[in-house]
């Protein structure tokens, strides 16, 4: 397992079980016992995570809802994650993948509007449609068991009619959706076991430094890099990295009741540009506190890092004077992680000044995948292999790490000389992130989008669930490519 994966507290509560159900689950909680972890009946002061069931279509109260209210009805002083195991049919499963794609291909939506999803909100059509089309069924399916379910972090156990296990699909708020083959109950339980504590383990980096000192406005006015991070919204739309935000309340038809468990809204990806005029990071905001459309943002949804703390649990924010508070998008300290990992190089400032800059420059992170590059024009970078295997979610030190020396190992961003402009990096069931270098005479975005135009690296909406394999392959005219092979998982 990853070498920052630790034995854990873990409570069982099942609120349901069925045959398809109780023999995984006691499978898996023996191989949580056999690793090192306490395996609780009732959530104490101790527990990291809870184990709970729901019954696969049937919504979980309001009131019943551990990730709203586990505090309150154990009396606990902290918040424990919550995994919420769910059993249907390999029909049902079916039923649910032709719906959602059909849904999918509906151009407005119309073909499904009258339908009412089982507890959850009026609206919630227009949330599964949109996950329907970027992320594909799988994903669209996910978001209406945590819906139903109030869970963030979604188990499925699919079965066949004679209720034998299959496969477990792991759902969390990326959109991911790996699976782990439950044939053999105890190979199911090894692989599912470490994926969860893998989740568990990786914590979150949100714990930013707000420094005293302000960037003066008249500063901040004369920047024109916050004119190109609003033109990359717009820009970048164009290719799928950003869509609507997904608003809670329209998934579960109410907003009351959530507390502090889950925010309002998150929107997906994020963007931005490191500007040396004020040695700083210029980011999204964070679309977790406040509505923030990353497809049009203002000079107001953008904020200010300077570097990140000493513990790596966070980044040092600068903020505007006279402006309210901004807090960057919740990939500040990976993105950031990349600019320290990099050498720098020598420009000169508008007053004439030597400034200092990391080789990336501009950094754009969408929930969709690369599906062909021209190795002349693009480098491919990856992860260590346990990434691969066992997938980190996003905003967290884990995936900073990783991603940090992912980009670190970059022949592009370590060489003025090589002639390539782009890197890639793509996060098994999370995303795509691009980092452009510095190129003489071209604005922020602009190698990149260039690239995007002329198809010498094209993207798609399926986000890798497991390892990467790309093949040799040329385009029509030609121009060698190198194209996605299917994953062997």
């Amino acid at each position: 397992m990853h070498s920052w994966v630790h034995p854990i507290a873990v409570a069982y509560c099942p609120a349901y079980l069925d045959s398809v159900l109780e023999p995984p689950l006691r499978e898996l909680l023996e191989w949580f016992g056999a690793n090192g972890c306490e395996v609780q009946a009732q959530p104490d002061r101790n527990t990291q995570l809870i184990i709970t069931t729901a019954r696969f279509g049937q919504p979980v109260p309001r009131d019943a809802a551990l990730l709203f209210h586990g505090k309150r009805i154990y009396g606990l002083g902290h918040r424990p994650q919550i995994l919420t195991a769910v059993s249907l049919r390999q029909a049902e499963y079916d039923r649910y993948m032709a719906h959602f794609t059909e849904l999918a291909e509906h151009p407005d939506g119309d073909g499904a509007s009258p339908h009412q999803y089982t507890g959850l909100g009026p609206r919630a059509v227009e949330v599964l449609l949109d996950q329907a089309r970027r992320g594909g069924p799988e994903v669209a399916l996910g978001r209406l068991m945590q819906g139903q379910t109030k869970s963030i972090r979604v188990m499925a156990l699919i079965s066949d009619e004679a209720e034998r296990p299959l496969r477990a699909i792991h759902y969390d708020m990326a959109g991911a959706h790996p699976t782990t083959d439950a044939a053999n109950l105890r190979h199911f339980a090894e692989d599912a076991g470490r994926r969860i504590l893998t989740a568990v383990c990786a914590h979150e980096v949100d714990q930013h430094e707000i420094l005293t000192d302000l960037l003066p406005q008249a500063v901040w006015d004369s920047l024109t890099t916050p004119e190109a991070m609003i033109r990359a919204g717009r820009d970048f739309t164009r290719f799928g990295f950003f869509t609507t935000p997904i608003a809670i309340e329209k998934i579960l038809g109410y907003r009351g009741g959530i507390g502090e468990a889950i925010a309002a809204q998150y929107s997906e990806g994020c963007y931005a540009v490191y500007e040396p005029e004020i040695a700083a990071l210029i980011t999204t905001a964070t679309g977790s506190s406040r509505l923030v459309d990353k497809r049009q943002i203002s000079r107001d949804d953008q904020a200010l890092v300077v570097g990140t703390k000493p513990a790596r649990d966070g980044a040092r924010v600068l903020d505007v004077e006279g402006r309210p508070p901004v807090r960057p998008s919740v990939e500040a300290v990976e993105m950031m992680g990349i600019c320290e990992s990099v050498p720098s190089r020598t420009l000169t400032g508008a007053d004439g000044r030597s400034l200092q800059a990391p080789m990336a420059r501009a950094i754009l992170h969408g929930h969709l995948g690369v599906e062909s590059y021209d190795p002349q024009a693009v480098e491919a970078v990856f992860l260590d292999n346990l990434y691969y295997d066992y997938l980190v979610s996003c905003g967290t030190g884990a995936l900073a790490s990783g991603t940090r020396q992912a980009f670190g190992r970059s022949s592009t961003l370590r060489g003025a000389d090589d002639p390539r402009g782009v890197v890639f990096l793509e996060q098994p069931g999370h995303g795509v992130v691009i980092v452009e270098k510095w190129v003489e005479g071209k604005a922020p975005f602009q190698t990149i989008r260039e690239t995007l135009e002329s198809g010498r690296l094209k993207m798609n909406m399926r986000v890798p669930q497991g390892p990467i394999r790309w093949e040799m392959d040329s385009a029509p005219n030609g121009q060698p490519l190198n194209r996605k092979a299917d994953s062997p998982r």
